[in-house]
């Protein structure tokens, strides 16, 4: 499911997956300027088996701090308050999901400079995912 996330983040902000947006850790050639997704966790729906809160980090760097806020607020206005995203189905990723909704946790916040001098946002988003099919199971009555 969170490569399915990765990829409704990429359409609908415009960055590029394995350039301007990385995913799980930064590659050696990674841009100055990107976006790191990061999965921080999934909580199960203890009531229904189907749905998930599944938080995302974003993790925004640039070398100029108003490229690394526009960047975070491009993310934060793409995603945040949005719902009804029937996510891209992968190759081979099993399950059709859909995000019920969006929510970022709080605005994007400035973390500072890192040890090369780029500055950092971060903004972590819940996902609120349920299984997009249900299929019949067989001896249920339906």
């Amino acid at each position: 499911m969170f490569r399915e996330i990765c990829q409704l983040i990429a359409d609908r902000t415009g960055f590029v997956l394995g350039d301007t947006l990385q995913v799980g850790h930064y590659v050696q050639d990674a841009p100055v300027r990107c976006v790191l997704l990061q999965e921080a966790d999934g909580v199960p729906n203890f009531y229904c088996p189907d749905m998930v809160n599944l938080h995302v980090q974003c993790i925004v760097r640039a070398e100029a701090s108003d490229e690394a806020r526009q960047d975070a607020w491009t993310l934060y206005h793409a995603l945040h308050g949005t719902s009804g995203w029937q996510l891209p189905r992968l190759d081979g990723s099993g399950e059709d999901y859909l995000a019920m909704t969006v929510e970022a946790i709080m605005s994007p916040q400035y973390l500072g400079e890192d040890g090369n001098r780029r500055h950092i946002y971060t903004i972590t988003f819940i996902f609120r995912m349920e299984e997009g099919t249900c299929e019949l199971v067989s001896g249920s009555g339906a």
